[in-house]
C-alpha cells in the first residue's frame, strides 16, 4: 500500500502551531523518515486521518445522507449518488487510512510507551480508536488486530463489526486508563492538531466515543451507558482539526479534492431532501450550507427563481436540465475544519441515550443544547443564528417529551443530520442505518405527498427496488492480496445493528 504522508506534520518539531498552519499540506507526499519519535508521528497521524475522513468519507456520507446531490452538468460523483460502486472505489481511502494515518499512530503509539510519554500514548490510541470506527462501520468488518502487521502477517484475519467493536472500547479503556501517568507530563501544545495538548478533552473523547458505540447494541449496555451519563465526563468541545488556509495543498480535504483540483466545481448541489426541510421550517443555517441561485427568467412574465433550489438524489440522468445559475451549490470553505466529534453530535448521543432509558427531562436538556450548539457553528456577523426561538414552546423545533421512545429519538436524530452538514456526513449516514431516521419515502420529494426531510431513492438507482446504501464494499486493493478479506456483500446488505 502506497503511503500519503503531511508535510506539515515533519515540522511539527520546529515550528509553533501557527506555523504548521501554514505548512500544512494533507495531499503531498514527500519522502518520510520513520525512524523518529511519537512528537513527529503524531501529528502525521491525526492530519492523515483528517485527509481521508475530511475528504472521501464526508463526500459519501454528504451524498448518501442526502446533504448534497449529483448536479446535472457534471459528472464526478454519479456512481455514488445511484450506488453503482464497485470494489475498486473508493480503495485510495481505504489503502490510506491503514498505510497512512493508523501506521503513524501506531508507530507513535510504540514510541510513546517506550519513552514513557503518555500524553502522546493516550492522543495516538484515542485517534486509533476513532479511525477503526469509521472503516468498521462503513465496512463490517476490519483486520483490526492483524492488519498493521503486514510484514510478520501478510494475510491479516478481518474481524466482523460487532467483535471489532470490543477491541475499539477495550483500546478506549486503555487509553481512559493512563489519564493520571499523562497528567503529571508537560502538555503536547502545538504536536496536538484537535485540543492543542488537552489530555482531558483526549480522555472526554475516548469516554464520548464509547457511548457512541455503546449505543449500537443499547439494551446490551444500557447498565455502561447509564454509568457514561451518571459520570458527566463527555465531550464539551468539539474534536476536530482546524487548521487549514486558503491554498493549494493547505485547504480543506474535500474543497480541495472537489472545488480546487477538479476541471469543475460545480458537482455538489443542495439535495431537496435537507434543503426542503429546512426550507420548511425557515431554518436560517440553509446560508451556511448552500449558495443563493442567481438566475434570472429573460422571460419579465415568468416567475421569479427561487433563492434556493435543490435537486433530486440522482435527478442528474433526467430530459429536465438546470443551468448552474438555477441550483444552489453546497458551501464547502477552503478553511473548513474537519470534526471528528462534536460537542453538538454529543450533546445528541446523550439526548438520545436519556430518551432510550425513559428520562425525557434530560432527554429534553440534552437535545436543547444540540440544537443550540448546531447554531451556533455556524454564528457569525453574516449570519447571525439562534436556536432560542426554535426550541422555545410552540418553536419548529420545540422538543415533544410527549412523543414517546420513538418520537422523541425521530427528533433528536433529525436535528442530529442536520448537524452534520458541512461537518460530520458520514455519522447521518451511519445513523439513518441505525435508526431508520430519518425515514425513507415512498415518493420522490417532486411529489405532492412528499413529507420535507424525508430520505427518498436515487431516480437513477441501480440496486433493487426500495434499497438503499447501508455499507462500502470490501476493497479490491485488499482482496486482491489477502484472501481473508470477506467475500464481496451487496452495498444494500444490513449490518447487525442496522434497522
Amino acid at each position: 500500500m502506497k503511503k500519503l504522508k503531511i508535510l506539515a506534520a515533519l515540522l511539527v518539531l520546529i515550528t509553533t502551531y501557527s506555523a504548521c498552519k501554514k505548512a500544512l499540506d494533507i495531499n503531498e507526499d514527500p519522502n518520510y523518515q520513520t525512524d523518529t519519535g511519537a512528537k513527529f508521528l503524531l501529528p502525521s497521524g491525526i492530519a492523515f486521518s483528517a485527509s481521508r475522513i475530511g475528504g472521501d468519507y464526508q463526500l459519501i456520507g454528504s451524498l448518501w445522507a442526502q446533504q448534497y446531490a449529483q448536479h446535472n452538468n457534471s459528472s464526478q460523483y454519479r456512481t455514488t449518488d445511484n450506488y453503482n460502486l464497485t470494489n475498486a472505489s473508493y480503495n485510495a481511502a481505504w489503502d490510506n487510512m491503514w498505510a497512512g494515518a493508523l501506521k503513524d499512530l501506531r508507530l507513535a503509539m510504540a514510541k510513546a510507551e517506550a519513552a514513557g510519554e503518555w500524553h502522546y500514548y493516550i492522543a495516538a490510541e484515542v485517534m486509533s480508536a476513532f479511525d477503526y470506527h469509521i472503516l468498521n462501520d462503513f465496512y463490517g468488518a476490519i483486520p483490526i488486530s492483524e492488519g498493521l502487521n503486514y510484514q510478520t502477517v501478510p494475510q491479516p484475519a478481518f474481524i466482523e463489526n460487532k467483535a471489532a467493536n470490543g477491541i475499539i472500547i477495550s483500546m478506549l479503556d486503555d487509553a481512559i486508563s493512563k489519564e493520571s501517568q499523562a497528567a503529571a507530563l508537560s502538555p503536547m501544545g502545538g504536536e496536538d492538531f484537535v485540543f492543542e495538548g488537552s489530555i482531558e478533552n483526549w480522555i472526554r473523547f475516548a469516554k464520548s466515543l464509547k457511548l457512541k458505540i455503546l449505543m449500537r447494541d443499547f439494551e446490551v449496555n444500557r447498565v455502561a451507558i447509564q454509568a457514561l451519563l451518571n459520570e458527566n465526563d463527555l465531550l464539551t468541545v468539539d474534536a476536530k482539526v482546524d487548521i487549514f488556509i486558503d491554498a493549494e495543498n493547505k485547504s480543506n480535504p474535500l474543497f480541495e479534492q472537489d472545488r480546487r483540483k477538479l476541471n469543475t466545481a460545480q458537482n455538489l448541489r443542495a439535495s431537496n431532501t435537507l434543503l426542503s426541510y429546512l426550507l420548511e421550517n425557515d431554518d436560517p443555517r440553509v446560508a451556511a450550507f448552500y449558495e443563493t441561485t442567481s438566475y434570472e427568467p429573460e422571460d419579465e412574465a415568468d416567475e421569479e427563481w427561487p433563492l434556493y433550489f435543490g435537486l433530486e438524489q440522482g435527478y442528474y440522468n433526467t430530459p429536465e436540465r438546470y443551468e448552474n445559475s438555477q441550483t444552489s451549490r453546497a458551501i464547502i470553505e477552503p478553511t473548513d475544519p474537519v470534526f471528528f466529534m462534536s460537542a453538538a453530535e454529543v450533546a445528541f448521543l446523550k439526548a438520545e441515550a436519556n430518551a432510550r432509558l425513559g428520562n425525557s427531562t434530560s432527554a429534553k436538556t440534552n437535545y436543547d443544547q444540540g440544537v443550540t450548539l448546531a447554531f451556533q457553528r455556524w454564528n457569525s456577523a453574516d449570519l447571525p443564528l439562534n436556536a432560542a426561538a426554535f426550541i422555545s414552546p410552540g418553536g419548529e423545533y420545540a422538543f415533544n417529551t410527549a412523543a414517546g421512545t420513538e418520537g422523541m429519538i425521530q427528533q433528536i436524530i433529525t436535528q442530529k443530520w442536520i448537524a452534520s452538514t458541512r461537518s460530520q456526513s458520514w455519522d447521518a449516514f451511519f445513523d439513518q442505518n441505525r435508526t431508520g431516521y430519518p425515514p425513507i419515502s415512498t415518493v420522490t420529494s417532486n411529489d405532492p405527498a412528499y413529507v420535507p426531510g424525508s430520505f427518498t431513492i436515487s431516480r437513477t438507482s441501480v440496486l433493487p427496488a426500495e434499497q438503499t446504501p447501508r455499507r462500502l464494499l470490501f476493497p479490491k486493493s485488499s482482496s486482491d492480496y489477502n484472501p481473508n478479506t470477506p467475500t464481496v456483500v451487496p452495498i444494500y446488505t444490513k449490518m447487525w445493528w442496522h434497522k
